[in-house]
């Protein structure tokens, strides 16, 4: 069950201290809390240089023996498709249309 939100003023100065001493906190240990953020960032960077780098090396690439084999058939029977669909898109771009915006009819 969801407590319901106090709008008084006591309420938020409650709100507001909380908040001052939370900032005053932050302000009272910034050099540890920066101290444990550049510990952290070089461990993250060791790991990532460890990943990519070192097992990088150790590590033989692997090589597939099978070539790549194109196939002949799949390839003719898609630009069969496409020149059917050119061949009927020129043949759409030879029919006269009535235009719907123009009267025709006679006078």
């Amino acid at each position: 069950m969801k407590k319901p939100i106090n709008f008084s003023a006591q309420g938020l100065t409650a709100s507001k201290e909380k908040i001052k001493k939370f900032f005053y906190f932050l302000a009272v240990h910034i050099f540890f809390i920066i101290l444990i953020l550049i510990f952290l960032d070089i461990l993250f960077g060791g790991f990532l240089f460890y990943k990519y780098v070192i097992l990088a090396n150790r590590q033989e690439p692997d090589v597939q023996d099978n070539t790549f084999k194109f196939n002949e058939s799949a390839y003719q029977s898609v630009v069969d498709k496409l020149e059917a669909k050119e061949k009927d898109f020129n043949n759409l771009s030879q029919e006269n249309y009535l235009n719907p915006f123009q009267d025709n009819t006679p006078p």
